[in-house]
């Protein structure tokens, strides 16, 4: 009877069953956000920035893609799969149960993401996000699930992304990672421009597709004026930004005070 089952690359689509009008942020009592930039590009500073702000919540490392969307995906799949087939064999093509829809599989997302997020909100809260660097790779997906979504995606240079990388894994113990000429530090450095070229493209094609949705923060303005930067993030969400607050975020989220 025509069933597929697929999942559509890193979408996580649900392969078949009724689509209905996809849901919007009206009603969800909080507005949503998401950071995201290739990793080792500043996202943890970035998500304590906003995470200082008394109105905003921003989490981090959720995963709800990778984690929590794909998996429940193929278990969907699996389900009306089962129907498919019982539908066929017992029922003569007139099953009980309807396929699960896409809409229905969007809204159990929706559902868990928004009450991850909401975890940590307190009265005051009006934005509440996450941070997870590969969100780059799924922004069509939390475009669908919350079509009003802020985005914001951190840039930085990518030979300091190539550096920052190699240092990490030297500290994860892989002691070739800073020896020129090494296997492994080719690996390294190869690794960290083809996901930075992939980040940005991909951002890139999003923001040009949905424009007012992505806020782009480059690490080294962050460095040059993080007051500045601090006022223009704040205000891409229409969050309060007095002068006070924002020294205050400053000094307290400053790179000489996350390294301690």
């Amino acid at each position: 009877s025509g069933c597929r089952w697929e999942l559509r690359c890193h979408k996580y689509l649900i392969a078949f069953g009724p689509r209905r009008r996809r849901g919007d942020q009206r009603g969800l009592g909080v507005n949503v956000f998401f950071v995201c930039g290739a990793p080792k590009s500043g996202t943890t500073w970035l998500q304590r920035i906003l995470d200082a702000h008394p109105q905003v919540c921003c989490s981090g490392e959720g995963h709800f893609v990778k984690r929590f969307t794909a998996p429940v995906a193929k278990v969907m799949n699996a389900y009306n799969a089962g129907l498919a087939m019982e539908a066929r064999a017992v029922y003569e093509g007139r099953p009980y149960y309807s396929l699960v829809s896409q809409a229905e599989f969007d809204e159990i997302a929706r559902g868990f993401i928004l009450a991850r997020l909401r975890a940590r909100a307190g009265a005051e809260t009006r934005w509440v996000g996450d941070k997870t660097p590969t969100y780059t790779r799924d922004l069509d997906l939390l475009h669908r699930l919350f079509p009003t979504a802020r985005i914001f995606h951190i840039l930085r240079d990518p030979r300091e992304v190539a550096v920052s990388r190699m240092a990490h894994s030297h500290r994860a113990g892989v002691t070739d990672a800073l020896t020129p000429g090494a296997e492994q530090y080719r690996r390294t450095v190869d690794g960290a421009i083809r996901y930075w070229t992939e980040a940005v493209r991909a951002v890139d094609a999003f923001s040009q597709a949905h424009p007012g949705l992505v806020h782009e923060v480059r690490y080294r303005d962050g460095h040059a004026d993080p007051v500045g930067e601090i006022e223009k993030v704040f205000g891409f969400l229409g969050a309060g930004k007095d002068g006070i607050l924002l020294e205050e975020v400053a000094a307290a989220t400053s790179f000489e005070a996350m390294a301690g």
